[in-house]
């Protein structure tokens, strides 16, 4: 049997709580959140209320304590997109392996940084597309494979972010 895994959150934002409500309820024989970490405190707490748990909150200047006090296996990165390199560099060098939401980061000197660590240190890091295997997406993907609906000449595909949405997004 597998031991199991522990896992260290850092960034409570919108696309957290996927992660983390995985980790406490659907794969929690697998997996164990045991701390986050978070720019802000009020944000964390909140957080933790809504996900009705109690972990470890830890600054980002402590990062690397938590992964040491807490014998962190996983990262996931879910702060905001120009942070990542940061996190997933500093994660890899403490001796964890990552999982970050997409975008991996925002620019090439960021990526080659976050190379330059996978290199460095061998740890593994996977960039997750939160949506991309929603049971719809790939529902659609198996009928247009199959040709059900004949020779595919041309796609169109939009998706407009709601104000909502995207004012979580790009806070």
């Amino acid at each position: 049997m597998n031991p199991i895994k522990r896992y260290a959150l850092v960034g409570t934002g919108g696309r957290s709580k996927f992660f983390a409500r995985s980790l406490i309820k659907d794969f929690a024989d697998r997996g164990q959140l045991c701390a986050i970490c978070d720019l802000n405190p009020l944000r964390m707490a909140a957080w933790q209320k809504r996900l009705q748990v109690n972990l470890p909150t830890y600054a980002p200047a402590d990062f690397e304590r938590m992964i040491a006090d807490h014998q962190i296996d996983t990262v996931i990165v879910t702060s905001i997109d120009r942070t990542h390199h940061h996190y997933i560099a500093r994660a890899m060098r403490a001796g964890c392996d990552v999982i970050t939401e997409k975008p991996l980061t925002i620019d090439a000197p960021k990526c080659a940084e976050i190379i330059a660590a996978q290199h460095e240190t061998g740890r593994t890091i996977r960039v997750a597309f939160n949506y991309r295997y929603a049971p719809r997406h790939s529902k659609v993907k198996e009928l247009l494979q199959s040709g059900v609906i004949g020779e595919i000449f041309s796609v169109h595909f939009e998706w407009l972010l709601d104000t909502n949405h995207g004012a979580d997004y790009f806070r």
